[in-house]
């Protein structure tokens, strides 16, 4: 059994404790949040023991794993505390808000022997995986280059402030969402990102971007155009990915089209989410004696490095 502690209750604790709940080897067994509401809500749900300093539950639990879902100024230092006591990290993206905070937790993660996961999920995500399926076939060709857009309020009132504030958070609409976007990327490429160039717009008001426009250049040649609008309602993510004999066309509902040189394109509906497949690995894993992550440190950190020298280049 791999007993889990869960750092940080909020929205996204709703799809990991589902996911958990399909795992007959795993079990929440202690949870935090600094919310009443939230931590109560949790802890009815799954019978953990609750918290509201995470320090103290990862000092007198014995869990296997924690799961971190913090603010994101809070990533690497609830990891490394969590890496000191010998516990094994899960650690929600984005990885954290600077390179040398995320070499940091690689580094301690590896000093004290532990895993350190970071959960960008959509290798794990069954439309993606159609998707990744259709390229490494080769039966459209050779990928050339990828489209990503996402539009939404990501001002809207139900996300919680800290979102919006650079040194709680790191950034806007990039760091947070964009990740996904480069997290595709590498995804569908199988290659680290080489460069970025591109411009993000400051919302009147606050320290983080509303819109980005980002060109993405690969190691390996492939590469992408990123266009992330956060100021209204009318949501739509749509991925592009051309190949030298067709395009593959995937929606945020899990349609996956795809088509050849004919331009006739035959569709199936795949499932949306991620997270139970990925967090069943984590505990395969883990039960296994295997601490080889599918998605390391080094793979958060260069999407971290890449949005760090966005924002860079674009002051």
């Amino acid at each position: 059994m791999i007993n889990i502690g869960l750092i940080g209750c909020g929205k996204i604790s709703a799809g990991q404790i589902a996911a958990i709940d399909t795992i007959e080897n795993a079990k929440i067994v202690a949870a935090c949040d600094l919310s009443e509401e939230n931590l109560k809500a949790v802890t009815e749900k799954t019978g953990a023991r609750a918290y509201t300093d995470y320090k103290e539950l990862l000092t007198k639990e014995k869990i296997d794993l924690v799961i971190i879902s913090l603010p994101h100024f809070l990533h690497g230092e609830a990891t490394c505390f969590a890496a000191e006591k010998g516990i094994d990290v899960f650690l929600e993206k984005p990885m954290g808000i600077s390179v040398a905070d995320c070499k940091n937790m690689i580094e301690v993660c590896r000093e004290n022997n532990v895993m350190l996961w970071v959960g960008h999920a959509h290798c794990f995500n069954p439309a993606y995986m159609r998707a990744k399926e259709l390229i490494d076939s080769g039966k459209l060709g050779s990928p050339i280059s990828f489209s990503e857009t996402r539009n939404m309020d990501y001002f809207a009132a139900s996300r919680p402030r800290w979102f919006l504030k650079k040194e709680l958070s790191g950034g806007g609409i990039m760091i947070n969402l964009g990740a996904h976007c480069l997290d595709k990327m590498k995804f569908f490429s199988g290659s680290e990102i080489a460069d970025i160039h591109g411009q993000v717009h400051i919302r009147e008001g606050y320290d983080v971007e509303d819109s980005v426009q980002a060109f993405v250049r690969m190691k390996n040649g492939f590469v992408g155009t990123i266009t992330l609008v956060g100021n209204t309602a009318a949501y739509s993510n749509p991925t592009t990915v051309y190949l030298t004999k067709g395009e593959i066309r995937i929606s945020a509902g899990g349609m996956v089209e795809y088509c050849g040189c004919d331009g006739v394109f035959k569709s199936e509906q795949c499932e949306t989410s991620g997270m139970k497949l990925q967090l069943k690995t984590v505990v395969e894993k883990l039960e296994a004696g295997d601490k080889t992550p599918v998605i390391s440190g080094d793979y958060g950190l260069d999407i971290i490095r890449a949005i760090t020298k966005l924002y860079e280049k674009s002051i």
